[in-house]
């Protein structure tokens, strides 16, 4: 007992066309969630200059106290 449907051509033609579009609705929301997460954390600038020299930035720099 066989239970095929057998679709009319342009049907079968046409069987993708709501995959790709789901696909397309899918990806476009992702990005203005993506975009409007960005933008409600405010962080949309680059941080001070708060680097320590190449020197200090070892064991025992300002990070984790004095080397004394």
């Amino acid at each position: 007992m066989s239970h095929t449907v057998d679709l009319p051509e342009p049907l079968k033609r046409h069987a993708a066309s709501p995959v790709v579009a789901s696909a397309v609705v899918g990806i476009v929301l992702g990005v203005v969630g993506v975009l409007g997460i960005a933008a409600a954390s405010g962080q949309s600038t680059v941080p001070d200059n708060t680097a320590v020299s190449a020197d200090d930035a070892v064991l025992g720099g300002p990070e984790y106290g004095s080397r004394k």
